[in-house]
């Protein structure tokens, strides 16, 4: 199945605090993404992650715009220098995300079951290029890139609402702290 409305999310944190949101400006027109789509900061601007960002800085998620005439969803795309909300990431976060395997940034890989032999390993995310579904995230398994390492399964957390055999699987996952440390 494609990337269809699959982004990361917040799922927690080590000391119970939400993301610190930082206001900064987009670098450059960069499609019309979606809400939650990753993204690094470079010099004080945004610009959004790679497709499969293994060697990409990853900084936070763009969730908001500072104008409030402008609300999702976008219809059209931020010119350069709009200022936009970043949830930023920090190594005592941990987000939710969907599983995949032998995705790419135009089909988002075949959705996955993700196992308990998972827990522990790092892998990948892909992120989505195509209209109209800029800034979709999954974690792809066949994706080595070490971007995340999985510290549960949602399984495990609610095992009422999620079975390991869930297909696409939730993954909860923690970014490697040089990837959000990383400058472009």
């Amino acid at each position: 199945m494609a990337l269809t409305k699959k982004s990361m999310w917040f799922h927690s944190s080590d000391d119970g605090v939400a993301p610190q949101v930082v206001t900064r400006k987009m670098v450059a027109s960069q499609g019309i993404f979606m809400p939650g789509a990753p993204c690094y900061i470079s010099a004080g601007y945004v610009t959004l992650c790679a497709v499969s960002a293994g060697s990409d800085a990853w900084h936070g998620f763009i969730v908001g715009l500072a104008n409030t005439d402008t609300v999702w969803p976008l219809t059209a795309e931020l010119a350069v220098g709009t200022e936009v909300k970043v949830a930023l990431i920090a190594s005592t976060h941990q987000y939710g995300v969907y599983v995949c395997s032998g995705g790419t940034a135009t089909t988002g890989g075949n959705d996955s079951a993700i196992a308990q032999a998972n827990i522990g390993v790092s892998y990948g995310l892909n992120v989505s290029t195509s209209a109209g579904k800029i800034g979709y995230v999954n974690m792809d398994l066949g994706n080595t890139s070490d971007v995340v390492i999985v510290e549960d399964i949602m399984a495990n957390i609610n095992p009422l609402q999620h079975a390991v055999a869930d297909n696409p699987g939730i993954a909860i996952v923690r970014f490697i702290p040089s990837i959000i440390t990383a400058t472009k």
